[in-house]
């Protein structure tokens, strides 16, 4: 009755193979969700849409992000997310672009309409390499001197 039995020791082998398996799986998942990166698109989009004026934010749950006024990329230890834009915006590439973002009129920045709109041009066609990403992001919809656009920084 209590004898053991030559089967009790390839059982225990067995289980700690599995055992030590399992926790490999465990331990390689990654400990964070995935970027949203369509829910980011989702509020360039709103504003975008929206009259002049229109402003957003939205929380990033990102180390690092892209953006090149078509396509946001975000990226963090869960993954990397991108989502298209229906309408291109500008990213605030220079202190000016971003003191425009957080709330600032163009006129109190920018010498003129024609330096507003070449800054925008400029950073339309920047490199859109990784940079690491705000905690919140800012979307505002701005038009001075027949420059219509929507920045995002």
């Amino acid at each position: 009755m209590f004898e053991t039995h030559v089967d009790t020791l390839y059982l225990w082998i067995g289980l700690g193979t599995v055992s030590v398996a399992v926790l490999g799986v465990a331990i390689g998942l990654p400990t964070t969700a995935p970027p949203d990166a369509t829910a980011a698109a989702a509020t360039i989009d709103e504003v975008t849409t929206s009259p002049p004026g229109s402003v957003a934010h939205r929380r990033l749950v990102a180390e690092e992000w892209a953006f090149d006024g078509r396509e946001i990329r975000l990226r963090n230890g869960g993954g990397t997310a991108a989502a298209r834009l229906i309408r291109t915006a500008v990213p605030a590439r220079t202190d000016r672009l971003q003191t425009v973002v957080d709330g600032e009129r163009p006129k109190a920045v920018y010498e003129s309409p024609g330096a507003f709109r070449l800054d925008t041009r400029q950073a339309r066609t920047a490199n859109d390499r990784w940079r690491p990403a705000p905690d919140r992001m800012t979307v505002r919809h701005v038009a001075w001197g027949g420059t219509d656009v929507t920045i995002v920084g």
